[in-house]
């Protein structure tokens, strides 16, 4: 355990000002990827200031305990500049979105996945990851959609109505997570592409376990994958609308401003 503990205070000591780094992450990056309890009681023993355990949350974007006390935390990365989204104090309640959420306009419903949280329980235990990057995929017209020839054997899932998992294969490597959306028969959905933890749609993915045997079933927490509301707010100035990703072979349709994304999570990438 000395030589963990050890390498856990070296790798907390380089987490930047400003930026933060989950239990899970720590464990995996000192060796013991199911550690993350044993991390969080090494954090909370040290006394050491050059330590900055503050810089450790939860996977769930909860803030985790702290040696000084929660409020001393939160107050410690504002100060930091850490993103507001990362310091918020333990929210109160979490809410399964239900069928009526995802029969909204596509887009409508792409921009108010930002903040929510993906949630796949594996093995008895709860994974959670803020979404912070979506795809928006709207209709017959929209040429980067795969209904835009029509129904087919794979895609008919797009047009069994909101709140179905829509999970297709590419690339021969990547699983893709798409959400239906809008009414039965109008084959529209939203691509979770990124999250705080990890960018990339396949990365989510494989993190999370996903795989066919989602496809087609409900977002519910029978299904062992859904999505929660947890009180995060975005304001409608911390969105970034910017073309798609792929999908060069669509046309005019490549240009449209159909991926969302909160744009304190991707300050230095211009695309």
């Amino acid at each position: 355990m000395t030589n963990f503990r050890q390498k856990v205070y070296e790798i907390v000591k380089k987490i930047p000002r400003g930026e933060v780094m989950t239990y899970a992450e720590l464990a995996q990056d000192a060796g013991r990827p199911r550690a993350y309890r044993a991390v969080g009681n090494i954090l909370h023993e040290n006394g050491d200031p050059n330590v900055p355990c503050h810089r450790v949350i939860r996977s769930d974007g909860r803030i985790g305990g702290y040696r000084r006390g929660e409020k001393k935390k939160v107050q410690l990365l504002r100060q930091e500049g850490a993103y507001p989204l990362l310091v918020i104090p333990l929210l109160s309640g979490r809410k399964i979105l239900s069928k009526s959420f995802f029969n909204q306009p596509t887009i409508k419903v792409a921009k108010a996945l930002l903040g929510k949280f993906l949630v796949r329980r594996y093995y008895g235990k709860e994974i959670s990851l803020m979404i912070t990057e979506v795809e928006a995929y709207d209709g017959f017209k929209d040429k980067a959609s795969h209904a835009s020839y029509g129904r087919t054997e794979r895609n008919k899932i797009m047009f069994e109505g909101p709140g179905i998992w829509y999970v297709y294969f590419i690339y021969g490597t990547h699983w893709m997570l798409n959400i239906v959306t809008g009414k039965k028969n109008y084959p529209a959905a939203v691509l979770i592409r990124g999250s705080k933890q990890m960018h990339g749609p396949g990365r989510i993915t494989k993190y999370l376990h996903i795989d066919k045997r989602f496809n087609g079933l409900p977002t519910n927490k029978d299904a062992g994958l859904w999505i929660e509301d947890r009180g995060i707010k975005i304001k409608r100035t911390q969105i970034q609308a910017r073309p798609r990703i792929g999908v060069d072979y669509a046309g005019m349709w490549a240009y449209k401003p159909y991926r969302f994304r909160i744009k304190d999570f991707y300050p230095q990438q211009a695309d």
